[in-house]
């Protein structure tokens, strides 16, 4: 950086700006000096105004707070320099002490006493009472509102981002504006002081330098009180009006930025005007009502009725423009058309052609790569359901906190779930993909609410349908019938609530699909951060394959894997041994007993067990056929139908003394073949083994099998 850039370099100019405060206030200064930091001060004002009204956001302008407080600053230092040359200089007339004070003082407000006190008084009015305390009131609701918002806008962000509507970069685009934002409007909440403290020290300073400057004409300089009250008077208001006039500015500047909207799409002043002569009919109407005032006797016939005609001709304009009509005075008015760039010349076409077609090829490369990225988990919605993820999205929000719910219950993080839509389904339809497959299809109102349960559906008036997520009755009903429901004993819901508990459900229930190699890897990972040691010397005797397996194994039957600790050690202490899947898991299950357990008590911390009659159970173990370490249960039809039909039985009896939950409990090596009937033929009873029990349990033998 050369000599030349480092004395015009920006910096340098802020910090001349602080050092002529300082000078302003320790130095005296002389007509001259005084003339051009007034009118410096009178210039930032203005300017600072100006760019309140160009600029398209309010956060745009980041650095306002701050200038508030350097230009009250500088217009304090001056009141302090003003006030020494008035006190110093008055007496040789005011034309000594400033011109520009002297010309407020006695040309703005005509050399009249009176005058110039009652303009004063109505200029600090008018600040401090109006646009200051409204501006002061304005920044602190605006802050307030603006901070307790951040969260909401936060995790909207967030679930578009989980959701796929933007990409990293954009998320954190988005995230540095919102603080930013913040940040502008908590900072003009404490600039907004300034402004009101500016406004009382401008009073107080008047009142000084009048009271000052005539004691100082009548004691030091022999003055009579007719020549003091005059000379000073007129230079007190002629400084007050010129501190006060750039801090009205300023205060009026610092209103418009605070109640502007942040979402304002044009500038200020562009906006204004457009929204203010966009209905052609109310110009129109208001210059008739002009012009018939014009003949209300008294009234100035004249101007009324010339702005009279002027409005209705702008109204007309606006309308023949608006309306597409062709003529001399709209084509003069109306906006320029934007002229078409000229057509490329003859040795350009080669060139344009060519990157059209790079930027063509470029674009179907990302289509395909987006046609072929394997979505795991995607929900597609249809047309009116679309709303339902736009804005300030509940079911945006009840997505994320799925992850977040699933990550802590089952122990692993699922992929995010894309949304799109898919006009092949009913606009109040939605249907849950995994890995390209649907699995589930639901139906919601958007504004209506489900009511499920109750003394009975026909109580409510609404549509019956069966609820989506658990195929349970339940009736649809206008949003006022809530109360009504509530107070039956209905369970109410709305529709996001709906679409994430099924995607929920759906996601326990295929747990062991959604679930990948890449998971454990990331498991196993953030396990070597607290148990080096131990992942360490697991990793050496297991596989992520094998970790995968008994991971899968574990998903299906309901069993989570947040104890990946245990799981991970109790592998690695078989493997060595064996390989036999059947026995890894087996072993694996009984070192979760606590777990396992706890999962399966009932709410009064009871685990009521089924069991089966020793001789069966003897039976059943001799029929045992071992092949590549996985056995196989050699039993009959007749069997295999005695074993259900029997359990089917056992479970209805249960269930009338009002349990909810219940299990079967058998040998460790039945275990897994008997709950592989069971599911086969739909019997949803978990099975435990003897090693998975909690001895410390509390236990209930609600029945034993036998045929």
């Amino acid at each position: 950086m050369n000599l030349r850039e480092k004395l015009f370099s920006k910096d340098l100019f802020v910090v001349a700006l602080f050092v002529a405060i300082l000078t302003i206030i320790i130095v005296p200064l002389s007509k001259a000096f005084l003339d051009f930091f007034l009118v410096i001060s009178l210039s930032m004002s203005l300017l600072v105004l100006l760019i309140s009204l160009y600029i398209q956001k309010p956060a745009d302008l980041t650095t306002f707070p701050t200038l508030i407080l350097i230009l009250a600053l500088f217009r304090l230092s001056l009141n302090i320099a003003t006030t020494r040359s008035i006190l110093s200089e008055g007496h040789n007339g005011p034309d000594e002490v400033s011109s520009i004070i002297s010309a407020f003082g006695e040309f703005v407000v005509g050399g009249n006493m009176v005058i110039g006190i009652i303009v004063f008084i109505i200029l600090v009015l008018i600040n401090f009472m109006v646009v200051t305390k409204g501006a002061t009131r304005v920044a602190e609701v605006t802050a307030r509102f603006t901070l307790d918002s951040m969260p909401g806008k936060q995790m909207a962000i967030d679930a578009d981002l989980n959701a796929g509507f933007i990409d990293d970069i954009e998320a954190q685009k988005r995230r540095k504006s919102l603080i930013s934002e913040a940040n502008f409007y908590g900072a003009m909440d404490g600039s907004s002081k300034f402004v009101k403290g500016d406004a009382v020290a401008g009073i107080i300073i008047t009142l000084v330098n009048l009271i000052g400057g005539l004691l100082i004409g009548l004691f030091q300089h022999d003055m009579t009180v007719a020549e003091s009250g005059e000379i000073y008077t007129i230079l007190t208001i002629g400084d007050g009006l010129v501190a006060q006039i750039p801090a009205l500015i300023l205060s009026t500047a610092t209103a418009i930025i605070i109640t502007r909207s942040n979402m304002d799409e044009d500038k200020f002043a562009n906006q204004s005007i457009s929204q203010l002569v966009k209905d052609s009919k109310s110009l129109v109407l208001v210059g008739m009502g002009m012009v018939l005032f014009g003949f209300v006797p008294g009234f100035p016939t004249g101007i009324l009725i010339v702005m009279g005609l002027l409005l209705v001709f702008i109204g007309y304009m606006i309308n023949e423009i608006n309306s597409g009509r062709e003529s001399a005075l709209t084509n003069f008015f109306a906006p320029k058309p934007v002229v078409e760039e000229k057509a490329p010349i003859a040795e350009d076409l080669d060139t344009l052609k060519k990157d059209k077609r790079e930027q063509a090829a470029q674009t179907e490369s990302q289509n395909i790569e987006t046609i072929m990225k394997m979505e795991v988990l995607e929900l597609k919605l249809g047309i009116r359901l679309l709303q339902l993820v736009q804005g300030d999205s509940e079911l945006l929000d009840k997505i994320k906190a799925i992850r977040k719910t699933i990550a802590s219950e089952l122990g692993f993080v699922i992929p995010q779930i894309r949304i799109s839509d898919d006009q092949n389904l009913g606009v109040n339809e939605y249907q849950l993909y995994l890995k390209r497959i649907p699995v589930t299809k639901g139906k919601v109102e958007i504004n209506k609410l489900l009511a499920m349960g109750g003394v009975g559906n026909g109580d409510l008036k609404g549509t019956k349908v069966k609820e989506p997520v658990f195929n349970l009755d339940a009736v649809w009903i206008d949003e006022k019938l809530k109360d009504d429901a509530l107070m039956k004993g209905y369970t109410v819901v709305d529709a996001p609530t709906i679409i994430s508990t099924h995607i929920s459900e759906l996601i326990k229930k295929h747990a062991e699909d959604i679930i990948t190699r890449q998971d454990i890897v990331d498991i196993v990972d953030r396990m070597k951060a607290d148990f080096p040691i131990v992942v360490e010397e697991a990793m050496k005797l297991t596989s992520y394959g094998t970790l995968l397996k008994v991971s899968k194994d574990l998903l299906h039957e309901g069993i989570p894997i947040v104890d990946m600790l245990t799981i991970i050690e109790a592998v690695a202490d078989i493997a060595e041994f064996t390989k036999a899947p059947d026995v890894l898991l087996e072993h694996v299950r009984s070192k979760l007993y606590r777990l396992i357990t706890q999962k399966f008590k009932d709410n009064d911390g009871v685990l009521h067990l089924l069991t089966v009659k020793p001789e069966i159970e003897q039976q059943f173990i001799g029929k045992l056929q071992d092949t590549n370490g996985t056995s196989q249960l050699m039993i009959s039809i007749a069997e295999i139908n005695n074993l259900v039909t029997r359990t089917k039985d056992l479970l209805e009896q249960v269930e009338a003394k009002g349990y909810s939950k219940v299990a079967m409990v058998v040998d460790p090596v039945l275990r897994k073949r008997i709950s592989e009937i069971y599911e086969k033929f739909g019997l949803n009873i978990p099975v435990l083994s003897h090693a998975e029990l909690d001895s410390r349990a509390n236990f209930a033998i609600e029945g034993t099998l036998e045929f």
